[in-house]
């Protein structure tokens, strides 16, 4: 194919220079050699292939299909959109749906590559169902585009993912065709499709995540350094209002699958592995964390059960799409431990599960019914490298989407998003269900900054962040303006004092983001920061009097001095200053007693916010001290020996926030 493209090449270079000199030519591509016969491997027949991952080279129709699914009792499925209603509708590779409550799909006919001389169809589709009687009603291409891996709403568009940029898209006559295409970012290579950038999801802190595997080498410029250049396999962040770019956390070796939950809890998924894991926040970064036992693989997407249609019982479970082996959709139970930041799984069972084994789990999301849909890739051939590139058993013409519905409750409401004022668009992020939230999220990120800065002002002010019915709400408001970047210490500060753990586990998420993660690597969006620092830590010792100034250091819950010696039985006078926006305190207690009273200040709950606890072994102490206040503790040192630890019993800052005075003869 290298050969056909260079004489393809050459045969176009006589139409540039006629344009350019203002004349016409009319390419002729009947000199290009032939396409290279290839046979095909299925069947088992090759030792890269084996009948347990292939499907039937004989495809059952739609309908027959349909009757091989299974899904739990209590459920039921249909066909919304099939290759027979849309012919454009080939190899479904992601889905998500808009602000106005459509079902997007980024088909990807030409699948794994465009072969010269052929059609370049790949394309996103909007499927929408404007009677809301489960089924498509009609197909628009809003555009078509090479490779479409991945897409997200923003902004008033769509970012997409066609190895090796990110584009924007945008429709900006209303007539759901795309008319603005702007390059947003390049280098992040095409060497391996199947490895390529995939599920991407905007995330409530306003990146842009995705996930790419091996054999790919990116070299992404941005404004913030110098490129960013890695060959690892792993999550990325893209901000498209910055313009920084990230490795977010190691995933190897073909990532596939990222989802938020409620609280934004994050988890990803790997395809070839199947591992599931929860990213946390880690040093100056994040990390991968075990999330659950794995069952299946390869495991092609990933998500989270939120939706007004299905049982309480599965609200906030995580979900994960498989398509070998096992086809279909498993589920799990998710346990959250907010004081660790831990979230475990448990199997909860199968959610869907095909018996036509062409049924290949590309994706699932819920729609603005609250039912599941579930894209098919819909093919016999699923494997990348165990098959020609070429083989002409890779299927060109299929693509299904089901939808799953739970007969016990009602369909969801429909709420408005698309082009309401800000005011209805915050009231929106009161809303029980994730997609409401997330979709009112996108429809904020295009509206001016300044006017939401002003509206979220006045809108929070209505809520009491000890109240955890209301704190969530708060919580919402502090993500959009961490999507505008706009930093609201004062908003985060509360929230970290929430009444729900949940809560302030997640502004303890935003404050990682803020201020130990440096997005721009060294280029300067944490000036700030860099500003606003504790005071230098002084010791000094005046005849028997030993005189300490330690303060707080700011967004980081840390003391500026962690040991310090004094006499026993001498003066001491220490001086401590809160610079920080989150309340403080510094209690002298008895050596190895820290556990024991930081653990009984998170048992007081919200009183420990305002008051230390009542404890023998704590010798002396501070009030809790708010932002810019200082007190001086004068006292006797004790007389024996020992290392006496000073901690911070605002809850659950003891464990990071501590240091030892050690008292020697």
């Amino acid at each position: 194919e290298l050969k056909m493209l260079d004489v393809m090449t050459a045969n176009r270079d006589p139409k540039v220079w006629a344009t350019a000199l203002g004349s016409t030519f009319t390419v002729d591509d009947s000199n290009v050699p032939a396409a290279v016969p290839v046979k095909s491997n299925i069947g088992g027949k090759s030792r890269s292939s084996n009948k347990s991952k292939e499907g039937n080279a004989i495809y059952s129709s739609p309908e027959e299909t349909l009757k091989k699914l299974r899904v739990p009792e209590g459920f039921k499925v249909n066909l919304f959109a099939h290759e027979k209603m849309f012919p454009e509708l080939v190899n479904p590779v992601q889905m998500s749906v808009d602000t106005k409550g459509r079902l997007w799909v980024a088909a990807w006919k030409t699948y794994p590559k465009w072969e010269p001389l052929k059609e370049m169809s790949d394309r996103l589709l909007i499927l929408p169902d404007e009677d809301r009687d489960g089924v498509a009603d009609k197909a628009i291409t809003f555009a078509k585009i090479h490779n479409p891996t991945g897409f997200e709403f923003w902004n008033g568009g769509v970012l997409v993912g066609s190895a090796p940029d990110i584009w924007f898209l945008k429709d900006t006559d209303g007539d759901d065709v795309a008319d603005v295409r702007v390059k947003m970012l390049g280098g992040i290579d095409s060497a391996d499709t199947h490895h390529a950038m995939n599920n991407f999801q905007y995330g409530p802190d306003g990146g842009l995540y995705y996930q790419r595997g091996v054999f790919h080498v990116s070299n992404v410029e941005t404004p913030w350094t110098t490129p960013h250049k890695s060959g690892a396999s792993a999550m990325y962040r893209f901000n498209p209002r910055t313009f920084t770019f990230s490795q977010h956390a190691g995933n190897s070796p073909n990532p596939h699958g990222i989802a938020f939950d409620r609280w934004g809890y994050h988890y990803a998924t790997d395809g070839t592995g199947g591992r599931s894991y929860q990213v946390v926040p880690k040093g100056n970064g994040f990390a991968m964390r075990g999330l659950l036992k794995k069952e299946v693989r390869p495991v092609a997407s990933s998500g989270i059960i939120s939706s007004a249609n299905f049982p309480d019982d599965k609200q906030q479970s995580f979900m994960l799409c498989n398509t070998i082996g096992f086809l279909g959709l498993k589920h799990y139970k998710l346990t959250r431990n907010p004081e660790t930041g831990e979230v475990n799984g448990q199997p909860l069972g199968d959610l869907f599960v095909s018996d036509d084994r062409n049924v290949r789990p590309s994706d699932a999301d819920f729609g603005s019914d609250g039912a599941l849909y579930v894209s098919d890739w819909h093919n016999v051939i699923i494997g990348h490298m165990q098959h020609n590139v070429r083989d002409p058993n890779r299927d060109h013409n299929h693509g299904r989407i089901y939808r799953v519905v739970n007969t016990a409750k009602p369909l969801q409401k429909p709420v408005a998003i698309d082009g309401e004022p800000i005011n209805a668009l915050l009231n929106n992020l009161k809303h029980p269900i994730d997609g409401v939230r997330y979709r009112t999220r996108i429809e904020l990120s295009e509206h001016p900054t300044d006017s939401l800065v002003t509206a979220i002002s006045k809108w929070v002010s209505n809520f009491d962040a000890k109240n955890p019915n209301e704190a969530h709400h708060m919580l919402e408001a502090l993500w959009v303006l961490q999507a505008h970047n706009v930093k609201d210490d004062k908003l985060m500060g509360t929230l970290l004092t929430s009444g729900d753990p949940n809560v302030r586990r997640a502004a303890k998420t935003v404050q990682h983001f803020w201020y130990n993660v440096d997005f721009t690597r060294g280029g300067g969006e944490l000036a700030k920061v860099k500003e606003d620092k504790a005071p230098e830590p002084k010791v000094v010792v005046k005849g028997n009097q030993t005189i300490v100034d330690l303060a707080a250091i700011p967004h980081q819950l840390k003391y500026n001095l962690t040991n310090f010696s004094v006499k026993a039985g001498s003066k001491v006078k220490i001086t401590f200053l809160n610079p920080d926006v989150i309340p403080h305190n510094l209690l002298i207690v008895e050596p190895g007693s820290k556990a024991e009273i930081g653990n009984q200040a998170i048992a007081m709950g919200a009183e420990a916010v305002k008051k230390a606890p009542t404890n023998s072994k704590i010798l002396h102490g501070t009030k809790m001290l708010e932002a810019g206040q200082k007190e001086t503790l004068e006292f006797n040192a004790p007389s024996k020996p020992g290392d006496y630890e000073f901690i911070c019993t605002f809850p659950g800052h003891w464990a990071v926030m501590n240091g030892i005075m050690k008292v020697t003869q």
